[in-house]
């Protein structure tokens, strides 16, 4: 395999996309019913479809230079080479680190300029609004980059869960509601409960990956003094950890469903039959967390094979989750009818 593709994990990019994928989603449901439409006069041009595009392709140039910036951050303290990671393109040297430095600023430069296209294309460039989002952008290439690099890497002070609900849950999900009109006025801040919650249990299952990716690491993390929050919790409170991280990330995006259809069909209350349903549409969802628990709770730190499959089932079940639920709005606002007030 090319080592640059290596490198840059394409196997970690569902979990990237789905992000925006769900904000998209809960746009889509939201904008649909409400019986007075979101402010959109700074983003009447322009088309969902188009910002789904651009942010799906930001994401991943975001998704690479994150892999890329581990690859060199780890290979540059001896993490790597501890761990004897030869899957890694530095640790192998099939990458050098000017080579792999130079990919950086291209790849950044590349997410810089997709971002601003993005925010150009959605209308809000010379807004204030706008001026969030590139912010926000600056922050997320700031994020990737600091997760191992530079001295003060915080992903070596157990900082990385918080930065991965944050830029993998909250910020792809109530950032595509900010470029489909959401938030602007009390009117269209309607349904942000709806987006926080799919935002925030969006974030705890992608944490979920990376806790799973620490956990397995655990005892090398340990010996190079990499304070993941698996080495400050230790392997059985980072299982205890890892089950809380599912149940409730697992619980919040169908919960933010269930809240959306709860005023879209003036539900009387809140567990009727309706949420008993839609909670057996998300079982097999739910089956495969736990088969994932119990897969990940019978393995021990450092059994690579088996949570490296781990990764992936996990990885493969937030997508799937996240494309139900966009089935499951596209059901709702195009075959049952749009909102009357």
């Amino acid at each position: 395999m090319n080592p640059w593709i290596q490198a840059a994990r394409l196997r970690t990019l569902p979990l990237a996309l789905s992000g925006i994928i769900l904000g998209t989603a809960v746009s889509h449901i939201c904008f649909e019913g409400m019986s007075t439409l979101p402010h959109q006069s700074e983003t009447d041009n322009a088309s969902p479809w188009l910002l789904f595009l651009l942010a799906m392709i930001t994401a991943t140039l975001l998704q690479v230079l994150s892999n890329y910036a581990n690859d060199l951050g780890d290979f540059s303290k001896g993490t790597d080479v501890v761990a004897k990671r030869t899957d890694r393109a530095l640790a192998s040297g099939k990458i050098t680190n000017t080579a792999m430095k130079r990919a950086l600023w291209m790849i950044g430069g590349m997410a810089l300029l997709s971002g601003l296209g993005l925010i150009y294309v959605s209308g809000l460039f010379e807004s204030a609004s706008g001026l969030y989002l590139f912010a926000v952008g600056l922050l997320a290439i700031a994020a990737a980059l600091g997760y191992t690099l530079g001295k003060n890497a915080y992903g070596y002070w157990g900082l990385g869960d918080l930065s991965v609900v944050l830029f993998f849950g909250v910020v792809p999900v109530m950032g595509m509601g900010l470029l489909n009109g959401f938030f602007y006025d009390a009117a269209s801040s309607k349904y942000w409960d709806v987006f926080l919650m799919a935002g925030l249990g969006m974030g705890m299952l992608s944490a979920g990956v990376l806790n799973v990716n620490n956990y397995r690491d655990l005892v090398s993390d340990a010996s190079m003094g990499k304070k993941t929050l698996a080495v400050r919790l230790g392997e059985k409170k980072t299982l205890i950890y890892h089950r809380l991280l599912l149940l409730i990330g697992g619980a919040l995006v169908p919960t933010s469903l269930l809240t959306f259809e709860k005023r879209y069909f003036e539900w009387p209350n809140f567990w009727g039959s309706q949420t008993f349903f839609l909670l057996g549409v998300f079982s097999p969802i739910f089956i495969q967390l736990s088969s994932h628990y119990q897969s990940v709770k019978t393995a021990k730190p450092g059994d690579r094979e088996a949570l490296n499959g781990q990764l992936k089932k996990l990885s493969l079940s937030i997508l799937a989750m996240v494309l139900l639920y966009a089935a499951l709005t596209f059901l709702i606002i195009d075959f049952l009818g749009p909102y009357k007030d």
